[in-house]
């Protein structure tokens, strides 16, 4: 995206996903237009639910919204804390409100809050960027474990690995930008953004993980 607003001298990206967010939406814009929270038209999503009786975590909200047929990219950060909350596209704000009604069997309600009050997540996650020579799952899954191709292939085979919750035990699998990885024995990690290909024809990424 960079690239084709570098091709314009007038034109700038500017990124916005909330006060602390990681996943954010890109605007290309004349130079001159500086956006605000609303040209980007995000909005924020609380989860009210029967906290003494039912534990919600990251995947089952992930999951339930997923099954409405919203596609990741219409979804942003999803943070669970004492509070739950997420962002998505503001054209889907009535359509998951009225549809979202039940999470992981218990009952629900989504409200919609200002987009300053979003909390920050405890959750202590490293970033990273590198180069890899694809987007094959073990070519990148063995950057993130940090150990050799062989290792990652191992790690496949033996279904330890789940890419947005679904085992994947194919090593030519293709990653993208937000897809969520749980890695048996290591933890979680996310492919935050994929860049352009360096002069040797290798793939710029960025991920963030959080092992443990």
């Amino acid at each position: 995206m960079n690239v084709v607003a570098g091709s314009f001298e007038d034109l700038e990206v500017t990124f916005y996903g909330g006060p602390f967010a990681e996943r954010k939406r890109a605007m290309i814009a004349p130079s001159y237009f500086q956006p605000d929270a609303e040209a980007f038209e995000i909005v924020l999503i609380e989860i009210d639910y029967p906290q003494k009786f039912v534990t919600l975590q990251h995947q089952h909200i992930l999951g339930t919204i997923m099954s409405l047929g919203i596609e990741r990219d219409q979804l942003g950060d999803i943070v669970v804390d004492d509070r739950i909350q997420f962002t998505l596209t503001k054209q889907l704000e009535s359509y998951i409100i009225l549809e979202l009604t039940k999470i992981k069997g218990a009952s629900v309600k989504l409200n919609s809050i200002p987009i300053k009050d979003m909390i920050q997540s405890k959750e202590h996650w490293q970033s990273f960027e590198t180069t890899v020579s694809g987007l094959r799952l073990d070519v990148v899954l063995k950057e993130m474990v940090r150990k050799s191709r062989s290792i990652a292939k191992q790690l496949i085979d033996k279904k330890r690995v789940k890419v947005n919750h679904t085992v994947i035990d194919a090593a030519d699998f293709q990653l993208d930008s937000g897809d969520l990885l749980s890695i048996q024995g290591f933890g979680r990690a996310m492919i935050t953004d994929i860049g352009g290909k360096t002069k040797k024809d290798k793939i710029r990424i960025s991920y963030k993980t959080l092992f443990k």
